[in-house]
């Protein structure tokens, strides 16, 4: 599959950035610089004909590990690792897609440890008094996070029509800081590159695998998730500000026919506003798979 890859240089963050997260991100970019009509038209494309799909991020060079049918492994330290494997490199997602879960077994991230790791650690903090905007004295609490080091990720886009706003949103969003905890400085990040390239795909794929969250339908072999998204923007004030909660199937899930999941209606109640939808993205990003 032919794509544009968007190279990101990401330090501390509070989730690795999925598709419907950054989608979101763009739709409120898209909200704020061509306003309320601009944002409308945007949406309805979206629900008939997307200019685009958006993957989730992945540590550049790799790709979701497809959840294809295990392979049978006797030595105990071995199936671990196999167990524990989450990214496999071009090279390796190209062989294992055409070949199945087999191909693992003489890939460098099993034999020579080199797949990508995310490190979850806590960072502590201070308590802000809201009536003077300081530090409040014996409060402290931990965030989560996630620290990504020095590994470039990438978000891979399947251009349907021309979309010259991608770059230029993305560079936007990584000054203000993507998903939780921006506000103290977390998920801020950079574009380092762009470039045309080129997908892995089986031939004659029998299955898809979906680079991207969506909802579980129809046949297949599914990673599932319970998903609690907050409203972003400025409905992040709401009475409400969590989006209604649903059930999706994580990137790797592999489905027998490509998924027909558009837009979703997690509008809570009540809405953040009146006559106001929330949508959530749950496009597909299939790749061909053979099983």
């Amino acid at each position: 599959m032919k794509v544009r890859a968007f190279h990101l240089a990401l330090n501390n963050i509070s989730a690795p950035p999925t598709a419907p997260t950054l989608w979101g991100h763009l739709a409120w970019w898209m909200r704020y610089s061509q306003g309320e009509e601009g944002l409308l038209a945007w949406l309805e494309a979206f629900q008939h004909d997307p200019p685009f799909l958006v993957s989730s991020a992945f540590p550049t060079g790799y790709l979701p590990r497809p959840l294809l049918p295990p392979v049978q492994v006797q030595d105990t330290l071995k199936r671990k690792k196999l167990k524990g494997l989450r990214y496999l490199s071009f090279e390796t997602f190209a062989r294992v897609i055409q070949e199945g879960e087999k191909a693992l077994l003489e890939a460098p991230e099993l034999s020579q440890d080199k797949a990508p790791r995310i490190t979850v650690a806590t960072q502590t903090r201070v308590g802000i008094a809201r009536s003077t905007s300081t530090a409040q004295e014996g409060i402290l609490f931990t965030d989560r996070v996630y620290w990504l080091g020095r590994q470039e990720w990438t978000v891979y886009v399947q251009v349907r029509k021309e979309t010259d706003y991608l770059e230029e949103a993305l560079r936007q969003i990584g000054t203000f800081g993507y998903g939780g905890k921006a506000s103290v400085g977390m998920g801020r990040f950079e574009v380092v590159g762009v470039e045309e390239m080129e997908l892995p795909e089986a031939e004659n794929p029998t299955y898809y695998v979906t680079l991207a969250p969506t909802l579980p339908e129809g046949e297949g072999f599914f990673a599932l998730e319970t998903y609690w998204g907050r409203l972003g923007g400025h409905y992040a004030q709401a009475e409400t500000p969590f989006k209604r909660p649903y059930l999706r199937a994580r990137e790797g899930s592999l489905f027998r026919q490509t998924p027909s999941a558009k837009l979703l209606d997690v509008t809570p109640h009540p809405a953040p506003a009146e006559a106001v939808k929330v949508w959530e993205y749950l496009h597909a990003f299939p790749l061909g798979v053979r099983v």
